[in-house]
């Protein structure tokens, strides 16, 4: 039994992971009835820069570093991803926001097959194919208004948008392995993932209304949480993705095929539909169900047919 739960350690810590990453979201969801999504990230990195501060003191950076320029970018863009998710948990369903979101390394798949020239097999490109038509599947860009079960345009365009960002954070994270520790690439994340949210709140005070409007993922005025709830629903959002993080990183040490454990990384998508439903979201619609579950197969499927080129 032993052998058995330590050959698949990197599974179990995997599915820790992505309850606590659903839960995560569920804390997110119930506090946009109270705040907008930029504050709710705001809050999310200030807790993740203080955890990656006491990270980076206890552990000493050993590699050479001289990528800041990269760094930054891996910050900005991660931050920027977080813009776009946030909004999407606020504003349509749970499983919906978290199934955009799992397209990234779809668009990894792509970005490295166009800028880095990796190959990519018969089996990959099928899988792509069909994790896009899940995506088309959920925003149903060519139907007509009365037969609509999708998501809106605006929150559909954000939601690929989200996917995009984050293979983009991923790529360059990925090349940064090779100069800095891990605790000091996600502290860019973090960091930024703070300063950002307050230049949007300040601009939420002061920039013109119709502005902050149509660009309301991007800007909004801080609301000061005034219910001992609100504070309770913050730590435990800030906790939980904590705890994402040390449990994705223990799933990865402890993998011996980091494509398994990337797949199952997708049940987070299973946990917040459900879980969603439970907050009060709608039943998704048989095509929209039919789009997540292609995502689903096409985003496992790619990250398998990584691990078995290697």
């Amino acid at each position: 039994m032993k052998k058995i739960i330590r050959k698949n350690l990197g599974i179990y810590f995997m599915v820790i992971a992505s309850f606590a990453f659903a839960l995560m979201g569920c804390s997110a969801k119930l506090l946009a009835n109270d705040m907008p999504s930029v504050e709710i990230m705001f809050f999310r990195n200030v807790i993740g820069v203080i955890f990656i501060a006491y990270l980076i003191y206890k552990i000493p950076h050993k590699k050479s570093g001289g990528k800041f320029f990269l760094l930054f970018f891996r910050g900005l863009i991660g931050t920027i991803s977080l813009y776009f998710f946030f909004y999407n948990v606020a504003n349509i369903s749970l499983g919906g926001a978290f199934a955009f979101q799992k397209t990234n390394p779809l668009f990894v798949a792509l970005i490295a097959f166009l800028f880095f020239k990796e190959q990519l097999g018969i089996k990959s490109i099928l899988y792509l194919f069909l994790a896009f038509s899940g995506v088309m599947l959920i925003i149903q860009p060519l139907a007509p208004e009365h037969l609509h079960t999708g998501f809106d345009i605006k929150n559909s365009i954000l939601g690929v948008l989200s996917g995009l960002t984050a293979a983009l954070a991923l790529t360059s994270a990925r090349e940064l392995g090779k100069y800095y520790n891990t605790e000091v690439i996600a502290s860019s994340f973090f960091i930024l993932g703070t300063i950002l949210p307050i230049i949007s709140m300040l601009g939420g005070e002061y920039l013109d209304p119709d502005l902050i409007k149509h660009f309301d993922f991007a800007f909004a005025k801080f609301v000061m949480p005034n219910d001992f709830k609100l504070w309770i629903l913050i730590i435990l959002m800030g906790s939980l993705s904590i705890v994402y993080q040390i449990y994705v990183t223990k799933a990865y040490k402890a993998a011996k095929k980091a494509g398994v454990v990337a797949g199952v990384g997708y049940i987070d998508v299973v946990f917040t539909l459900l879980l969603g439903i439970l907050l009060g979201d709608d039943l998704p619609s048989l095509m929209v169900l039919a789009g997540i579950i292609c995502v689903l197969i096409g985003g496992i499927g790619i990250s398998l047919s990584k691990d078995n080129k290697k």
